[in-house]
């Protein structure tokens, strides 16, 4: 690694649900098991969505509510636990979001039981 490498240009920590950083920016935005345990997750995604330039692509990992109704029951007798003790929520969706604002979903997939879904999505051009 060159002695002229700036970690700061690259990593910067922020507010997932207002960036510093201006509109179009990125070329591709990255989120990973963290609209879990974000209070409201829909700003959290018009940021992600508000920072990616045209053609971008959004990248999210995260928990979600499970296909089988036994996985839901145990999710939610969870959630009455870690909402309160720890903010994280596991019955959430952020494809319904992705969608909500016209991104065009390329790739979708989930597993462990339904409750970890990976979307990835392209911002029209």
């Amino acid at each position: 690694m060159p002695s002229s490498w700036d970690c700061s240009r690259i990593l910067r920590q922020a507010d997932a649900q207002a960036r510093p950083f201006p509109d179009a920016s990125f070329d591709t935005v990255v989120s990973t098991l963290s609209l879990c345990a974000i209070p409201d997750d829909r700003q959290p995604v018009a940021e992600m969505i508000r920072v990616l330039r045209p053609g971008g692509r959004l990248l999210l990992l995260d928990h979600v509510i499970g296909l089988a109704w036994s996985v839901r029951a145990v999710q939610r007798l969870l959630e009455l636990v870690t909402v309160p003790l720890g903010g994280e929520h596991f019955r959430r969706r952020p494809l319904v979001h992705v969608r909500a604002v016209g991104l065009q979903i390329e790739q979708r997939d989930r597993f462990k039981l339904g409750i970890v879904e990976r979307i990835a999505a392209r911002k029209p051009a």
